[in-house]
């Protein structure tokens, strides 16, 4: 969700106990952060994002996530995975511009061991989510490389 070239929106509803990505380009997926404290289903319904929840680490959100089916691309590069991955993200506001974002993978079905990767997601002043349709008359499509200054 976050190495898409649209965008996506992050919403805190704390009275809900949740943080909620939305993607401009998945097209139009969300995903829901559970920060209520609760726990990952025993043997959770395997989906496209996973059964998430979050906790605060000072000014760093951490989300933990489980329950993944094995039908997507952890990234462009096609990097492989089965329904044991579980990933542990880190994402960190440096400066006002920039979002740091980090993730571990960890999938014995994949992998040997664990491992890192991250890379920083530029905040764009008036780049606001817009309606994105992967369909024939796209009439957005300026507005999907971002700002012209």
């Amino acid at each position: 969700m976050f190495h898409t070239p649209y965008g996506f929106e992050i919403l805190d509803r704390p009275d809900a106990g949740q943080i909620i990505f939305v993607s401009v380009g998945a097209p139009h997926s969300w995903r829901v952060v559970y920060m209520d404290g609760r726990e990952h289903p025993t043997n959770p319904d395997p989906s496209w994002f996973g059964h998430s929840i979050g906790h605060w680490e000072n000014d760093t959100l951490i989300v933990d996530t489980v329950g993944f089916n094995d039908k997507f691309w952890i990234s462009r590069g096609g990097f492989p995975h089965t329904t044991e991955l579980h990933t542990i993200e880190r994402l960190t506001r440096p400066d006002f511009e920039t979002l740091q974002y980090e993730i571990t993978i960890d999938d014995p079905g994949a992998y040997t061991e664990p491992w890192s990767g991250g890379f920083l997601i530029p905040w764009v002043a008036g780049n606001e989510p817009f309606d994105y349709l992967c369909q024939e008359n796209n009439l957005d499509a300026e507005r999907m490389v971002g700002p012209q200054d």
